[in-house]
Formats: structure tokens, sequence, C-alpha cells
């Protein structure tokens, strides 16, 4: 028997990622990545060719875009622009409902797969958040959601609850796909910080807290084609396996931890 699915998930997206895991060849160099992805200049660039790192960052639809380049790795995540709402209305910053936005990411990162570095490896990655109204109120909204999992919501705290149930891919064939969950209930303080000049009588930094913490249950997703792989994986089949992954991971914010 099939366990009995959440009752209406209502996930917000606090960012969303994706991960290409470039050949040992791949050589940093200015690839316009950033503007050929977006139609428009970033905010700001910085780059230390030296140590095969860059980011770039720029805004995307009112939230923000970043391209993050490290040695063996490459990333484009999409966040919130916490700068232009620095006290956000439910508690918790996000870039919208995960459903809307999970679309729109896809959309965006999918046609840079037609042109990125040879790879042997992608993943698809994200932080979802559910608001509940408090830390036991959560850890019965995120059991609904842990089928083979028992919690006691009233006599336990810090929660943590991390797995992997991995698949077979029907876009490669024989290749393992990852499918890592992690499960928590979070806690979020609104916290603003005054610098005033350093005086014999006062500290340097003042912290005053807002709001009442707000309570959220926490899912952060990392869905993966598997490590170790050796021959590279032609970019035809990147767009497919970009959305294989993303389709995992939208079955486990709908239905839960499912083998």
């Amino acid at each position: 028997m099939q366990p009995s699915s959440p009752r209406d998930p209502n996930w917000n997206a606090e960012s969303l990622r994706l991960t290409v895991f470039p050949s040992p060849t791949f050589q940093l160099k200015d690839e316009g990545w950033w503007r050929k992805l977006t139609g428009s200049d970033p905010e700001s660039q910085t780059a230390r060719p030296h140590r095969g790192e860059l980011v770039v960052a720029g805004p995307f639809e009112g939230n923000a875009l970043t391209l993050n380049v490290q040695p063996g790795r490459i990333d484009w995540i999409l966040g919130p622009d916490t700068s232009k709402d620095p006290s956000p209305s439910d508690g918790v910053y996000a870039i919208g409902l995960f459903d809307d936005k999970i679309g729109v990411f896809a959309d965006l990162v999918s046609g840079w797969l037609t042109e990125c570095p040879p790879t042997s490896r992608i993943a698809f990655g994200g932080v979802l958040l559910e608001v509940v109204e408090n830390r036991q109120r959560g850890y019965r909204r995120i059991a609904e959601y842990l089928h083979a999992v028992k919690i006691d919501p009233d006599g336990s705290e810090d929660f943590f609850y991390q797995i992997n149930r991995p698949r077979s891919s029907h876009v490669v064939k024989n290749m393992r796909l990852n499918r890592l969950s992690k499960w928590s209930v979070a806690a979020f303080q609104a916290v603003s910080i005054a610098m005033m000049m350093q005086q014999a009588s006062q500290p340097p930094l003042t912290y005053t807290q807002g709001a009442q913490p707000v309570s959220a249950c926490r899912l952060e997703l990392d869905l993966s084609t598997e490590a170790g792989r050796q021959d590279v994986l032609s970019h035809d089949c990147l767009r497919p396996a970009l959305g294989e992954l993303i389709s995992l991971g939208a079955e486990i914010a709908k239905l839960g931890d499912v083998s």
C-alpha cells in the first residue's frame, strides 16, 4: 500500500540551483554566460582566474541570479533579492511558490546546457520552506511527509532527517540518480544590525531583534547523476537529464519521502 500524500503541499522556494561538474580539462575564461542567459549585463562580477573562480550576479525577474564557478563545479543559483525586501511579510525570504518557480528556473538554465563545458555529472538542488505556526505544528506537518519516521512533536527538539533513495535513470541507460533529501523544522528571526563608532563605553555593533520567530518546515533537495562516472554526458541528453532530476525533486516535495 502506498503511503497517503501530505495534504495540500505549499512549499515556497528559498533558492533553486543547477550544478554542473566540468571535466578536469576545463579552463576558466569569460564566456559571457550570464548575459547570454538573461539578455542583460550583470550587476557585479568578481574573477580570480589564477584560482579558477568566478562569481557573476545580478537581478532577474525580481529575484537574484548568481553564477558561481569554482574548480570542479559550476553553479547557477536563483535566490531572493534581499536588498529589495529587507523584511519579508511572512518572515522568510523566498523567490515564490515552488510550483510556480520551478518551470521558470528550468526554462532559464536549460538553454545554457547546450553550451556548457563537457561534464560527466549534473545536479539539481533547492531549499524549500513551508511556514507553520510553531515548532510543534512543524513536527506534525513534517511527519506527513516522512512516512517511515515517527516524531514526538511535544517531547523532542532539534529534529533532522536525511536520506538518499536512488533510482535508475530513464534518460541515460545504466545510470543511477541520487535522490537526497534533508528534512527539518527551522526558526527564523528578523535581526537588524546597526553600525556605530566604537567607543570605550559601547560595542561596535548593536543587534536588534524584530518580530517573533517564524517557524517553517525545511526541505533541502539534492538530486544528481551518479558520482564517479567516467564518460562524458552528451549535450543532447543534459536537458532531458535535468528535467528528470527536477521531476524527481517535485515528486519528493509533493509526496514526501517515498521509495
